[in-house]
């Protein structure tokens, strides 16, 4: 692409702009791209793909990077299974063989993190039976994305007191 093309350069500008905020998938800076380009009558929409292939080459996007990073910081920071992790990753735009080997690249313990959320949680249920709770606690760490395995192994370390 011409880089002396004005709608270019101001196309690749906002696509920086964006990039000082948050991390974004190809998928997802292509959406963003081509609406703004739409809005602007002076942006040709063929300014589009050029200014996503300048962004590779200076690093900006890089989802297989952007898998990496994003399990292991949803590991750390805001304890969530596999399943959960990989849904969010496909409303992304990611492809799914891109989000599984992601996945498996990064270690995560989802028996250890069912355990510690579960531990926080089951404080709340003391007015329920033992059956009660232990429901409770299947759903719940359903919703939060562990894999049944994880659930079970959670449910029997909290309940049978094992550390």
């Amino acid at each position: 692409m011409e880089t002396g093309n004005k709608g270019y350069d101001k196309l690749l500008q906002y696509g920086l702009r964006l990039f000082t905020k948050k991390r974004y998938t190809t998928s997802e800076i292509q959406k963003k791209l081509t609406a703004y380009a739409k809005k602007r009558e002076a942006i040709e929409e063929e300014f589009v793909e050029g200014v996503r292939e300048r962004l590779e080459e200076l690093g900006y996007l890089d989802d297989k990077q952007f898998v990496e990073d994003y399990v292991s910081h949803c590991a750390r920071v805001r304890p969530r299974g596999r399943m959960l992790i990989a849904r969010e990753l496909k409303m992304k735009g990611l492809p799914k063989d891109l989000v599984e080997e992601g996945l498996d690249k990064v270690e995560v313990d989802e028996g250890g993190m069912a355990f510690e959320i579960l531990e926080r949680r089951v404080k709340r249920w003391v007015k329920y039976t033992e059956y009660e709770q232990k429901t409770k606690a299947y759903r719940f760490l359903y919703s939060k994305g562990f894999g049944r395995d994880a659930i079970y192994k959670a449910i029997g370390r909290c309940y049978n007191h094992e550390r």
